[in-house]
């Protein structure tokens, strides 16, 4: 044997030994820090006052766990209890919370209280799907849903992807894969899941759907130049301003009303958008006022409101009023349009999609 290989030997020897006389510092101080704490303990028990063992016993309990394990442990009643409400307590806020006819509604029940960080898989997956996904925890301090955020902890959560929106349907296969996702998310929290069946509410969806493409409607009118002749974008832009549009980064001028909601728009009939910097030099043969019907909630209001500034800018740009046929727009047409945003209201109220409602916002986005 060379003289390499006993160093060697003699080298590992020495470090086993070492681990052995470090670990037994570790279990002797260790041992003796355990041994103070329980002789206080016992001091003050036998010394003042009897309690019951009930007592005792629960403050032996948070001398031996952690902190973690304590703060469930002090609690227990409160988060039990709000996980029994969980499965069937109405919404506080539809308005801004999940849809049982717009959305598929998974729901997560866990054992223990879970940070957001937890559900993190959720967030990252959030645009896979091709329509918005909403997460909503129980806040077990304040009893509150709400979108889950760092510090605070949750035992419930409930799931949703909208099924429906202006882009179409659900496709079954997104549907399925979500709700894969959720599955593996609560196998991965050790948590119970509901998911409702995807076939059930892939048909839902569908009816849903034909039902928004019914009452789908954007109504345009068009002020036209006369012949060759075309308006100044300086001169739009000064119209637009003075009446209380107000020009956005899409390149269209919008009006809202007093509460800040946006009621209809004016865009360039022509291809080219209006832009801050090239609006003074462009010029077009037409502008065209729109009211997208099912997010206004006076649609009949709002329409008329429109007409008053479209007959005021044809009559200031020397324009001509017309639908989209270029044909000529007069009482007679406006009052169609009316019945129209009348009979229209009057659908979407009987399926409880109020014009300019939050649901409609939400299926018409």
């Amino acid at each position: 044997m060379s003289n390499l290989q006993i160093g060697l030997i003699l080298i590992g020897a020495l470090f086993v030994v070492g681990i052995f006389i470090f670990n037994w510092w570790q279990q002797r101080s260790h041992r003796r820090k355990t041994e103070s704490l329980f002789e206080s303990k016992h001091e003050d028990v036998l010394l003042g006052d009897f309690k019951p063992d009930s007592m005792l016993d629960d403050r032996v309990e948070h001398q031996l766990v952690d902190i973690g394990e304590e703060i469930i442990q002090e609690e227990p009643a409160l988060t039990e209890e709000i996980a029994d409400e969980i499965e069937f307590k109405p919404l506080e806020s539809p308005a801004h919370f999940v849809d049982a006819e717009i959305d598929y509604i998974s729901e997560i029940q866990t054992k223990n209280l879970i940070g957001a960080e937890e559900i993190a898989d959720i967030f990252r997956r959030k645009f896979d799907f091709g329509k918005a996904v909403s997460v909503y925890g129980l806040n077990v301090d304040s009893g509150c849903w709400e979108e889950p955020h760092a510090k605070p902890k949750y035992m419930n959560f409930k799931v949703a992807l909208q099924l429906v929106d202006r882009s179409g349907v659900i496709t079954l296969a997104k549907l399925s894969e979500f709700r894969d996702l959720v599955v593996a998310m609560a196998a991965n929290l050790q948590a119970s899941e509901h998911c409702p069946e995807i076939g059930e509410a892939h048909a839902r969806a569908i009816q849903l759907d034909k039902f928004c493409a019914e009452v789908d409607r954007l109504i345009g009118i068009n002020v036209m130049s006369r012949g060759e002749e075309t308006f100044a974008g300086t001169k739009i832009r000064g119209l637009a301003e003075a009446s209380g549009f107000r020009l956005e980064s899409d390149g269209t001028f919008k009006y809202f009303d007093e509460h800040g909601v946006h009621l209809f728009s004016l865009c360039n009939h022509e291809p080219a958008v209006f832009l801050p910097d090239g609006i003074r030099h462009l010029s077009t043969h037409g502008i065209t006022f729109l009211l997208d019907v099912p997010r206004v909630a006076q649609g009949k209001q709002a329409f008329d409101q429109m007409i008053a500034l479209a007959k005021s800018f044809s009559s200031t740009l020397g324009g001509v009023i017309v639908d989209d046929k270029r044909l000529m727009l007069n009482d007679a047409g406006f009052d169609k349009i009316r019945k129209l945003l009348q009979e229209i209201k009057a659908k979407m109220e009987g399926r409880q999609i109020a014009p300019g409602g939050e649901r409609a916002l939400r299926l018409f986005s």
